[in-house]
């Protein structure tokens, strides 16, 4: 009988989009050392519903998202959570954690209601892990700027406005949904040259791999 020796972690999130995102990055990221995610770790979605904050900090939000959620679940998880950050509210981390509630207030209109046609901005994401002693965070961020309407159609919130720089830090010319549904790039692209929610969790997880699981959880799968 083979004995799976892989890490389990269980990822706390309602999104379709993310789900799918998820298969993607440990379907193909590695970690630094080349070892492939999937050789090293599974993931187990799990649907549980958890109150989002109206907080600019991407960190504070996470912390309080992945803490709600593991006082329902009583077992190690992360959330995730990404936002937009304009290049002239950095050090404010504007709009942050707030770029989804204006997404849903706004819509197609949130370039011209924010004046971001063309505006440099990052996508930062935060990973956010409870093992029920502690939490820690891990963010990943791509530059890149605003286009002037939203173009693609994957709708994943404003996946259709933000056009990432290239792997190689030129400006790029496709907005993310763009990229996801060029038959040249693909899903696969975005997750493994581009993401900032990949970059976060592969943060995460050589900080797992290096430190391990709690011992309260190393017997339990």
């Amino acid at each position: 009988m083979t004995v799976d020796k892989r890490t389990k972690i269980v990822y706390v999130t309602s999104s379709r989009f993310k789900e799918e995102e998820n298969k993607v990055f440990v379907a193909n990221c590695k970690l630094a050392n080349g070892t492939a995610v999937k050789d090293l770790f599974e993931f187990e979605i799990r649907k549980v519903p958890i109150t989002e904050m109206l907080e600019v900090d991407l960190h504070v939000m996470v912390q309080a998202e992945v803490t709600n959620a593991y006082s329902q679940i009583k077992v190690p998880c992360i959330v995730e959570h990404a936002g937009l950050i304009f290049q002239d509210y950095e050090d404010k981390s504007y709009p942050g954690g707030l770029t989804k509630p204006m997404w849903n207030a706004l819509g197609e209109k949130f370039i011209e209601e924010t004046r971001s046609s063309g505006r440099r901005a990052a996508a930062r994401a935060v990973v956010a892990y409870c093992d029920g002693k502690s939490v820690h965070t891990f963010t990943g961020e791509t530059k890149g700027v605003l286009a002037s309407s939203p173009r693609g159609a994957r709708k994943f919130y404003w996946d259709t406005i933000f056009i990432p720089d290239t792997p190689s830090g030129k400006p790029g010319d496709k907005t993310y949904a763009e990229i996801v549904e060029s038959p040249q790039l693909g899903l696969k692209y975005k997750m493994t040259k581009l993401s900032q929610s990949g970059k976060a969790m592969l943060e995460f997880l050589q900080f797992l791999k290096k430190e391990g699981q709690p011992s309260l959880w190393k017997e339990t799968r």
